[in-house]
């Protein structure tokens, strides 16, 4: 696979490529032979601005578990395959 990206402007290119030759006397000449053998395809950045702080802190916020005190309730307990519910009791 080649990946390239020349400027800030032009698009980013990959292209699938595949080899069967490689020797070393070819890879001092830069000559290997190459063979397109996937897809290939073309990549532009068409937004490049940047989101207000507001709008990034909200995007990057983690919500708050709903009822704090239910999950310390349930910090012990788990169901089996059975579908009991068990607990650990720590004295």
């Amino acid at each position: 696979m080649v990946f390239t990206c020349r400027g800030a402007t032009d698009p980013i290119e990959i292209v699938h490529l595949e080899s069967r030759e490689v020797s070393e006397a070819l890879a001092k000449k830069n000559a290997i032979p190459y063979r397109e053998v996937g897809p290939s395809f073309s990549l532009r950045l068409r937004r490049d601005k940047i989101a207000t702080i507001d709008l990034f802190k909200e995007a990057c916020r983690k919500p708050k578990y709903l009822n704090p005190d239910r999950k310390r309730a349930n910090k012990n307990k788990y169901t089996n395959e059975l579908g009991e519910t068990k607990a650990k009791v720590f004295v």
